[in-house]
């Protein structure tokens, strides 16, 4: 039987958190350096590319992971009719995933297996150790190599959003805290049933969780779900400073005090994303520009490195490699640039770029284009030591040895930087 999660809000915590829509951009058609050294033809493995109607939906169609140096972990959507369930739930939106197990470079197929989800979110995650977190409907699954699916834990309420550490040791999940009596919400259930409405609104707790012993290391309660930058020692909060465009950056561990990371001067909420355990890079906005500017630290206050990216490479999702050496990031290059009230439109979209880049320095070491582009990511993966990259593209995995960081002296100052 999977674990029960835990009790509703059972650690009262205090989260210095705001809610915060991403940002990003980069370039580049072709690769930067050499070619792929290995290619996997994935239309043999049953693999049909979504329709551009679902480019922008951010929904999830595929993963891409390393297993460990010799072998991916290549799913995907299954179109086909499926068996109608006698119980089904009334938001579900159900469909296969095949996964597959690649041998590299030869790209023959170890295993197999289909798994059915119930739902078009994100549904994959890697963890260490060649690891990875399966998620159908409210209950994670652990699977491996064999692509045995084994229970891990059960939320007791709907899940709205899932994110795990750049090192795969840390769980966060956001679900839904019923803020209504049972009287309350059975009334507000029933009604939307009735006339065909979203089931009532509820707040959202997240919860953070250490993978290996699933101890629930903090808990808290906020409206609506947020992004929230973790790793194995804490987490990230951001508040406003004295002034409407001043932000204080703090990070927050597990245990011990808080740390401020320093004042951030943006036009919008910062955006934070932590590169391996001790390093995280602070996306802000500046006056009279749509581009994206990019501050690196580490979790006791050191800058590490800046940046920024040019305001036609946005929505950015990431991979990282488990040694916190590298990591790569994937944005959609547009036609024009936009702000948050703007929307995006298909022909908008001129390609879907991946970079990787130097955790230390900031230094590009690569780029590529993905295809067929998704807005949800996880077609690019980056091995546990950095040095190699697959992306889906053009029909293929393909696989890429990543060049080594230029001598500090040669590297680049900026990330992103136009051609």
């Amino acid at each position: 039987m999977p674990r029960r999660l835990f009790p509703l809000a059972v650690i009262p915590l205090v989260f210095w958190l705001v809610a915060v829509p991403l940002s990003g951009s980069s370039h580049s058609k072709e690769p930067a350096g050499p070619g792929p050294e290995e290619t996997i033809p994935v239309g043999p493995l049953g693999y049909r590319p979504p329709g551009l109607l679902y480019m922008l939906s951010g929904r999830a169609f595929s993963t891409l992971d390393f297993i460990d140096a010799h072998h991916l972990l290549f799913t995907f959507h299954q179109p086909r009719l499926m068996r109608r369930e006698e119980h089904p739930g009334r938001l579900d939106n159900d469909q296969i995933i095949r996964a597959v197990v690649l041998s590299a470079p030869d790209g023959a197929v170890l295993e197999s297996a289909e798994w059915r989800m119930h739902d078009r979110s994100r549904y994959l995650w890697a963890l260490a150790g060649g690891r990875f977190l399966v998620r159908q409907r409210n209950t994670y699954l652990l699977t491996d190599a064999s692509l045995k699916l084994r229970e891990y834990i059960e939320v007791p309420t709907p899940v709205l959003e899932t994110e795990v550490s750049p090192d795969g040791r840390i769980l966060a999940i956001e679900h839904e805290y019923e803020k209504h009596t049972a009287e309350q919400h059975s009334k507000l259930e029933a009604q939307s049933v009735q006339y065909g409405d979203p089931p009532p609104a509820e707040d959202t707790q997240i919860t953070l969780i250490d993978v290996a012993s699933r101890a629930v290391l903090a808990a808290l309660r906020t409206e609506t779900p947020i992004h929230v930058p973790i790793t194995t020692t804490g987490y990230v909060g951001v508040g406003r400073g004295k002034s409407e465009d001043e932000f204080l950056v703090r990070f927050m561990p597990f245990t011990g005090e808080a740390t401020v990371l320093g004042k951030v001067a943006s036009t919008c909420t910062p955006h934070e994303n932590f590169l391996n355990q001790r390093a995280i890079v602070i996306e802000s906005c500046g006056p009279k520009t749509a581009d994206v500017f990019l501050d690196a630290w580490t979790v006791d206050g050191k800058k590490l490195w800046n940046g920024h990216r040019e305001g036609h490479f946005v929505w950015p999702t990431f991979a990282y490699a488990r040694t916190g050496e590298r990591f790569a990031v994937s944005l959609l290059h547009i036609a024009h640039t936009i702000d948050l009230a703007d929307s995006l439109n298909d022909e908008d979209v001129k390609e879907q770029v991946v970079q990787v880049f130097d955790s230390a320095t900031g230094a590009l070491l690569m780029a590529t284009t993905a295809s067929p582009i998704l807005t949800a990511g996880q077609n690019f993966a980056l091995s546990e030591d950095g040095e190699r990259l697959a992306v889906l593209r053009e029909g293929a995995i393909e696989i890429y040895k990543v060049p080594a960081p230029p001598a500090p002296e040669k590297a680049p100052a900026a990330v992103a930087q136009k051609k």
